[in-house]
């Protein structure tokens, strides 16, 4: 049925657009999470190089505050010596020296290195070292990471000496940075799951956990540190962020399974209080079209469904009486005025046989008209009856011009004194239900004849369009009543007082509504009667 289809059409749609809007959303939801995870990536390699970079500045702090030691300035004095030991002694440096400002060693103390060694190393000449440059220049200055003789790498710390303002030598510090505190926040952080690579000019310095070319890294963040350059990367393993994705994933899952089964308990009880209940309606009146009175339906639901079931079943009930009541009083009155009016006619056509009073035998003539008019009217209410009843079967399209000349055929031989005329009559015009539209036609030539005493011009002309066919029966007569004109055009009831003269009208105002149709009247200096039919294919398809 149409209402169920759009139903489950409605559900289906309203399913996909909130399937839809959950994809999209957990789509938003997934591409943000690997995008906060790389934002927590980039803030990592950030805060590790400003980390960096404040730890190796206040290594060049240190370094610049022992430079202005004093005697550290004395070169090749005891004092001197003193103070480059003190400050091995008392900071994570590894080891230290003085350069003059002619680029020779004047003083060397370095942790695990001997005694000979540091002797040798004094008075040699260390011009040509970049920190040695840099600090000459008055820059305190980071060294990259170079290695020592030992395989380990060393970073120096470079800061200018300085004599009442002039530059008498550097003081030089170096350190290891995988051994000393310089990484120790880093060790706190990375892992097996994040990993943290220090490059310095290629080489690299720290690294722990997984490294950006590895295959398990799904994401790398690089930063600078911006007193060195060296270079930051922070790796995230993709195992982390695939497992977070796995959870997102069977989240959408189960919010997925969730909108079906709540559309589906939803839909189901939706069926069951409004569309069944709706469809029982439905079938209920469409027995009740086809004349299938006392049908009854059940609804379920709530009290409203109950009450509108009590009230149809009761209109059921009642329309079944009243056609049992209309079928047994039309029997009995037809039945009973024809016996009664064969009796009258029969017996006021003996008195007019027998009689020699002229008087009387006027009487009985008329008596005798009446009673066949009352036969008459019998036999046509028992074609309105079984030409509307509800039970009848439909009859074929036919074209209207073969319509129209059978029964202005019959009408002609019926009505010889009148003038029954047709034009226009287009033969490839059908239109729905010929039998029955026969029937108007009748009626509707018949009563312009009947108004007319039986001498009269009628006229039957019939027009067509790609949707319609336009009956005119068009007469000279002394016009249609206003009650008759009422009835054929809008919405009358009779009362005692107003009522048509007979039944054709109203067959014809039932008939063509029946059929999808309208009719008109209109009076000047004759009726004009018009009826618009849809036009349909001769299978009866519009």
């Amino acid at each position: 049925m149409r209402l169920r289809r759009r139903f489950f059409v409605a559900l289906l749609v309203l399913a996909v657009v909130l399937s839809v809007l959950s994809l999209a959303g957990f789509t938003l939801l997934r591409d943000a999470t690997v995008a906060q995870e790389e934002a927590s990536l980039q803030g990592a390699s950030e805060q590790i190089a400003s980390q960096l970079d404040v730890s190796l500045t206040e290594k060049g702090q240190t370094v610049g505050l022992w430079a202005k030691t004093h005697g550290i300035d004395d070169h090749g004095s005891p004092e001197q010596r003193s103070a480059v030991r003190s400050f091995v002694l008392s900071t994570d440096f590894s080891g230290a020296s003085v350069i003059a400002t002619n680029g020779t060693m004047t003083a060397f103390h370095a942790q695990g290195t001997s005694s000979a060694r540091s002797r040798d190393l004094i008075g040699q000449s260390f011009d040509d070292r970049a920190y040695f440059q840099r600090a000459m220049d008055g820059e305190t200055y980071v060294s990259d990471p170079v290695e020592a003789e030992s395989g380990n790498f060393i970073v120096t710390v470079s800061a200018p000496i300085r004599d009442d303002g002039e530059i008498v030598g550097t003081f030089n510090a170096a350190f290891h940075p995988r051994r000393g505190d310089l990484f120790g926040p880093l060790r706190t952080r990375s892992g097996s799951s994040e990993g943290v690579l220090v490059v310095a000019n290629g080489t690299s310095v720290y690294q722990d956990g997984p490294r950006p070319e590895s295959d398990g890294a799904l994401a790398v963040s690089n930063a600078t540190v911006s007193r060195t350059g060296w270079t930051v990367s922070v790796t995230q393993s993709e195992t982390v962020v695939q497992s977070r994705l796995r959870s997102i994933t069977l989240l959408q899952l189960g919010t997925f399974g969730l909108i079906v089964v709540s559309l589906s308990i939803f839909g189901w009880w939706l069926y069951r209080e409004y569309v069944a209940n709706f469809e029982r309606l439905q079938n209920g009146f469409a027995a009740l079209v086809a004349g299938e009175y006392g049908t009854t339906v059940s609804l379920a639901g709530p009290t409203e469904w109950t009450v509108v079931a009590r009230n149809f079943n009761e209109l059921s009930e009642t329309l079944a009486r009243r056609r049992v009541e209309v079928t047994v009083l039309n029997r009995v009155l037809r039945h009973n005025l024809r016996n009664a009016m064969t009796v009258v006619s029969g017996t006021a056509a003996r008195i007019q046989e027998t009689t020699d009073d002229d008087s009387l035998a006027a009487d009985a003539a008329m008596i005798k008209r009446r009673g066949e008019s009352l036969l008459a009217l019998a036999d046509h209410a028992r074609v309105v009856e079984s030409s509307l009843r509800l039970d009848r079967e439909e009859s074929p399209a036919r074209p209207i011009d073969a319509i129209v000349e059978e029964a202005v055929a019959g009408l002609r031989e019926e009505y010889a004194d009148a003038t029954i005329e047709t034009a226009h009559l287009p033969d490839d015009a059908f239109v729905p239900d010929g039998d029955i539209v026969a029937v108007v036609v009748d009626e509707l030539v018949r009563n312009a004849v009947i108004h007319g005493d039986g001498q009269m011009t009628v006229r039957v002309e019939v027009t067509a369009t790609d949707d319609e066919v336009v009956l005119t029966v068009d007469d000279d007569g002394p016009g249609l009543p206003e009650i008759e004109r009422r009835l054929l055009t809008e919405e009358f009831v009779e009362t005692p007082t107003d009522h048509g003269s007979g039944l054709g009208l109203w067959v014809v105002k039932w008939v063509v509504e029946w059929l999808d149709g309208t009719v008109s009247a209109t009076v000047d200096e004759g009726t004009q009667v018009t009826v618009r039919l849809p036009r349909v294919d001769d299978d009866g398809r519009e």
